[in-house]
């Protein structure tokens, strides 16, 4: 059951990277950017360069999706990690194949 948990996690943890567009958010506002997964510090200094306030808070918003991602992702693998050493534990699937 932790196992699946783990798995349930994880996919939240996907969604969080999925809703991460910044380098969309540039590219829609003509700011040229070459990789698609931009960096915390890429992002922070294109946010720098910007004054518009409503793409501030955009990108704002795309540094907490990215937070959340490595957040539930390394929650994911706490997750599926804690599962495994239960299965050795209290072996359920093995009782279920």
């Amino acid at each position: 059951m932790i196992i699946i948990a783990s798995i349930f996690v994880f996919c939240i943890a996907a969604v969080f990277r999925l809703l991460d567009n910044s380098a969309g958010i540039l590219i829609s506002n003509g700011i040229s950017v070459s990789p698609f997964y931009l960096s915390r510090k890429e992002i922070k200094e294109q946010m720098k360069k910007i004054r518009d306030k409503p793409l501030r808070r955009k990108l704002k918003r795309t540094l907490l999706f990215q937070r959340l991602h490595k957040l539930f992702l390394l929650l994911a693998l706490a997750t599926f990690i804690a599962g495994i050493v239960y299965e050795f534990i209290n072996p359920t699937l093995v009782s279920l194949l």
